[in-house]
């Protein structure tokens, strides 16, 4: 057995473990880089014949286990025992941390110290190195403006002690995008402050939020806190409320917003979710059979999702709880499938393969709807296919397919998201063609392809210059666009705003 390439291997399936990477494209990424499947099962003197589990089970004994379709760490892996271990060792030394910032914060205020200043010299290398990265809060990529734009986050801010460091295990600043800075500031002012001898004073209670919120886990968040700043966070996200430009890199002078009472007010009178309606759900699908509830369920997530994005909206995973509510509970419709040891993860891609995407963004999770009507699910304890339960009643009305989009597949919406985060990360729309192209062949190294399988994924065919294949491949995608040279150098103008219709 080659000792070295297992070595290697037991790496990097910690890696699919840690990222949710599906089994077969993160196995294809392992063979390009260390030869065929056949190669490395000879080498590590594994039988071809085996299945994937044996063969993990001859090298790494009770360290993982196959689960629809993704490599999870088994309950005795002693790898993720040591996980634990560290986690456990850091949550106590967040706790110390945190402890020891409300200390500070209490002794700023005996002082009766003025505000802190903000040293924006100090702060410019965080600015530099934050830029383009996601925001440690909701996860968007932050570029240097707009509502999602790069600011510094002082964690306990300087009105109430907090001080200009990024540096240790649990840093006091941090990059975060505009408006997750400006819902921070208005939990302070509205639930996170005190007044104490005619002076306000920051709550013990709101600098465990502020810093959980960056450096802990969700679960452990204050859930008034955590419930309000998503409303509000929601709220300003939906009305695009616009935002002056501001430059952390250049030579213009450091922003970081500032929001009158006022104001904080005003938004929270009209912060209404609609994740956050207290009507009672009555368990309507009880009776049903498991066919009928799994259809039942596909049908009321499908319009939930729709009914968010009219309302330009992303459809939260914590919003399945109503749903489940309709069966029962969530034990009620795991037992009724038979699927009561897996999570919502698993169930959502075993009952409905390749229709819904789960994306984590931040702490949040998010659930997409690929638009696949025609799909059907299965029963899998019989492993049957199971036809739609009931025939949509069409209205008599012509043409009416006419206008449906047409359902979008996984390429396509992938090489969508990359090319739209890269036309962002710009500030204008005239790419070059080295950037359009690594951006693309980050997605093709993902799924272990060569670049004539990958554009035969959209379509394109050989011939051509690969110029000329990538504009095909961006056409194919739904966006318009013309190639531009300029003396040695290619480049993609894109016509924007693009509705990929």
């Amino acid at each position: 057995m080659d000792g070295k390439l297992k070595s290697l291997y037991y790496e990097h399936l910690i890696k699919m473990v840690s990222k949710g990477t599906k089994i077969n494209s993160g196995l294809r990424r392992f063979y390009i880089q260390h030869g065929s499947k056949e190669e490395v099962w000879k080498r590590l003197g594994l039988k071809e014949s085996h299945n994937f589990q044996k063969k993990l089970d001859q090298l790494f004994p009770e360290e993982f286990r196959v689960e629809a379709g993704f490599l999870l760490f088994s309950e005795y892996s002693n790898h993720k025992k040591g996980i634990e271990s560290q986690a456990i060792l850091r949550q106590e030394r967040l706790e110390a941390h945190i402890l020891a910032s409300q200390r500070t914060a209490h002794e700023h205020f005996k002082r009766k110290a003025g505000k802190n200043t903000r040293d924006r010299d100090k702060l410019r290398p965080l600015a530099k190195q934050s830029r383009g990265t996601q925001c440690p809060t909701c996860g968007v990529e932050m570029l240097t403006r707009g509502l999602f734009g790069l600011t510094i986050e002082h964690i306990v801010p300087v009105s109430y002690g907090g001080e200009n460091s990024y540096d240790g295990e649990f840093p006091q600043c941090v990059g975060m995008c505009w408006l997750c800075n400006q819902t921070r500031n208005k939990i302070v002012l509205e639930i996170g402050q005190e007044k104490k001898r005619g002076r306000f004073k920051i709550t013990d209670r709101a600098i465990r939020f502020l810093i959980t919120q960056v450096h802990g886990k969700n679960e452990e968040l204050d859930d008034q806190m955590s419930r309000l700043f998503w409303e509000l966070h929601q709220l300003a996200s939906s009305q695009n409320l616009p935002v002056e430009d501001y430059d952390l890199f250049g030579d213009g002078e450091y922003v970081e917003y500032k929001i009158s009472q006022k104001e904080t007010s005003t938004l929270l009178t009209s912060a209404i979710s609609d994740d956050s309606g207290n009507e009672e759900i009555k368990p309507i699908y009880v009776e049903l059979s498991k066919e009928e509830a799994i259809a039942k369920l596909r049908e009321d997530l499908m319009s939930g999702i729709e009914d968010s994005i009219k309302n330009d909206k992303l459809y939260r995973i914590e919003r399945l709880e109503k749903l489940f509510l309709k069966h029962g509970s969530i034990e009620l419709f795991k037992q009724k499938i038979g699927m009561e040891n897996l999570s919502i993860n698993a169930i959502l891609i075993r009952l409905y393969p390749n229709q819904f995407i789960i994306e984590r963004k931040g702490t949040v999770q998010f659930i997409y709807s690929l638009g696949k009507e025609d799909y059907h699910f299965h029963n899998f304890a019989a492993d049957v296919e199971v036809p739609a339960l009931i025939e949509k009643k069409h209205e008599a009305q012509e043409d009416l397919d006419t206008n449906l989009p047409k359902p979008v597949s996984l390429p396509v919406l992938f090489a969508r998201e990359s090319m739209t985060a890269l036309l962002n990360s710009f500030s204008h729309s005239r790419i070059p063609l080295e950037s359009v192209t690594e951006a693309l062949d980050d997605l093709r190294k993902e799924d272990g392809e060569s670049w004539d399988a990958y554009f035969a994924k959209f379509g394109v065919k050989d011939g051509g210059t690969h110029a000329e294949r990538i504009h095909m491949l961006l056409t194919e995608c739904g966006f318009l666009c013309r190639i531009e040279r300029e003396q040695k150098l290619h480049f993609i103008q894109f016509e924007l705003p693009h509705s990929f219709e």
